[in-house]
């Protein structure tokens, strides 16, 4: 006997098809009976006698027939019969000046020069391509986005190194040398060319050469290290002073060389009356930079020497002599040497800062607090419009009787900073009396973080902004590290309306769950 033959693949197909019906579903059989008559007993193949028979068919739900829903909703499913959103065509409709002007807002808040972003606006259709390439928005450019991967190098290798600096050297020519980057330099106002490791005296010619030397009235050059290494030994002071007669702004900070006296003065000369801010932080300074900048730029308004090495006794006091519109200065981590050595030199000093706005005099810890603490006395004593004053790492150790806080004359100041603060209990109610008869109604920010105030100072300060919270400014204070306790924060924040945030990091007397930040939508579980 022969083995049973295996039905083929086709044939297991035409016979799944013959048992499916013409829905795709399969055939349920209906059996149907049928009762001979009794008197009838003869056997017939006659279909025709059957023609008026209907069977009766097995009552079936009528959802069997039909097919499957899709189960599997879209998740746009309650967007279908509504409009797109993405088919709007507002932006095109936008006309050209004031898609411009938005370019322009975005270029100058957000950017903060960055070129890549207008390359991503170019790319969301022709119409904001067209705009994103108008040359108006180029006045506020950070080269170093141009530069791109190139300034990523860290390796300590020389080969290495000089093959960045050939790159960065040919990648700022072929900048300089394109036809359409050149118009857009024309209408650059702020030029930042900071952070360029490689950036050198000849670097910096060639990009100036290249822009309307009138229109850049903002320049940075912060941590170009390398920015007076020159093949025709020339001065970035002098450079500076060929191409940028206009300049309102300069940042020189973080060069870490001495300052060429001859060259800055000459660099002073020829901007003359048009700077307004400078920032000459992180150098080494020469003794008599104060006297050159004060005798040529007699509109200064702001000026930053912190953390640098002062050589000499430096004449703080001309600033307010021959800048009368003088209002911030920063000298943070920055011991000068002047002749200011006693209590009394200092109030008997008729040199003062009447229009001083911000001071940041951060004390050195190396260099001792007794000469730091005079000469800040001597600058904010008679400035009645100061409103911010930083003095981290504030400590005294003069006469017991000396009130720092009540020489002060200010009643605006807004903005305290004394973290860090070695602070005796004298001191701590020395700062209490002068909040108390001055500055409750006007401070904004209040910065303790880390001093060592007195646990009474302290809870004196705060029935001060208490009382007078219906006047009371105060918005931010910082605790961190301090003494204060829980029952005092909680009565703070609930009588205190103003407030919108106080940090408890690493309080020790707070109770566990409120050592963090805590801001103005969680102070309804205090103020219940």
């Amino acid at each position: 006997m022969s083995p049973k033959r295996k039905s083929s693949f086709t044939e297991k197909r035409v016979r799944k098809k013959k048992k499916k019906g013409l829905l795709g579903y399969t055939k349920k059989s209906n059996i149907l009976f049928f009762i001979k008559d009794i008197g009838d007993s003869s056997e017939t193949d006659d279909e025709s006698q059957d023609l008026d028979y209907e069977p009766d068919f097995i009552q079936r739900d009528h959802y069997t027939l039909k097919p499957k829903r899709n189960t599997n909703r879209s998740k746009n499913v309650g967007i279908k019969n509504q409009k797109n959103i993405f088919e709007c065509d507002w932006a095109n409709g936008l006309p050209y000046e004031i898609l411009l002007q938005i370019f322009s807002y975005h270029a100058l808040l957000n950017c903060n020069g960055d070129i890549k972003e207008l390359y991503m606006l170019k790319k969301v259709c022709k119409n904001w391509s067209y705009v994103a390439n108008d040359d108006k928005l180029w006045q506020n450019l950070k080269f170093s986005s141009l530069l791109g991967n190139e300034l990523n190098t860290f390796s300590t290798d020389k080969i290495t190194i000089q093959r960045s600096v050939n790159k960065i050297e040919t990648k700022i020519k072929n900048l300089c040398t394109n036809c359409d980057l050149k118009n857009k330099f024309n209408h650059i106002r702020v030029l930042d060319l900071s952070d360029i490791d490689f950036l050198n005296c000849d670097h910096l010619e060639l990009i100036l050469s290249n822009c309307n030397s009138k229109n850049i009235v903002d320049l940075s050059l912060a941590n170009c290290k390398k920015i007076n290494n020159s093949s025709s030994n020339k001065l970035f002071e002098n450079v500076i002073a060929d191409y940028c007669f206009n300049l309102k702004c300069l940042n020189l900070s973080g060069l870490v060389k001495q300052i060429n006296i001859s060259s800055i003065t000459n660099l002073f000369e020829k901007i003359n009356k048009n700077l307004i801010s400078l920032n000459l932080s992180m150098n080494s300074l020469p003794s008599n930079v104060i006297n050159a900048l004060t005798t040529y730029c007699e509109n200064l308004e702001m000026l930053d020497i912190s953390k640098c090495v002062l050589k000499g006794n430096v004449q703080l006091e001309l600033i307010s002599s021959n800048c009368q519109n003088f209002r911030c200065l920063k000298m943070c981590e920055t011991f000068p040497k002047t002749k200011f050595n006693t209590i009394t030199s200092v109030l008997a000093s008729d040199i003062s800062f009447p229009n001083l706005e911000s001071y940041s005099g951060s004390f050195y810890a190396n260099c001792g607090s007794n000469p730091m603490i005079m000469l800040t006395t001597k600058i904010c004593k008679d400035s009645e419009n100061l409103k911010f004053m930083d003095l981290r790492n504030y400590k005294t150790s003069l006469d017991k009787n000396f009130n720092f806080f009540s020489l002060i004359k200010t009643k605006k100041l807004e903005k305290l900073f004394l973290s860090h603060s070695n602070m005796t209990e004298i001191d701590s109610n020395f700062l209490y009396m002068g909040i108390k008869e001055k500055w409750t109604e006007s401070i904004v920010d209040l910065d303790l973080s880390w001093s060592t105030i007195d646990f009474s100072a302290l809870k004196k300060i705060f029935e001060c902004f208490r009382i007078h919270n219906e006047t009371c400014k105060l918005k931010k204070i910082n605790l961190t590290g301090t003494s204060v306790d829980t029952e005092m924060i909680k009565l703070l924040i609930k009588d205190v309306k103003s407030l919108e945030q106080v940090n408890l990091t690493s309080c020790r007397s707070i109770d566990r769950g409120m050592k963090r930040v805590i801001f103005k939508d969680e102070f309804r579980l205090f103020r219940d």
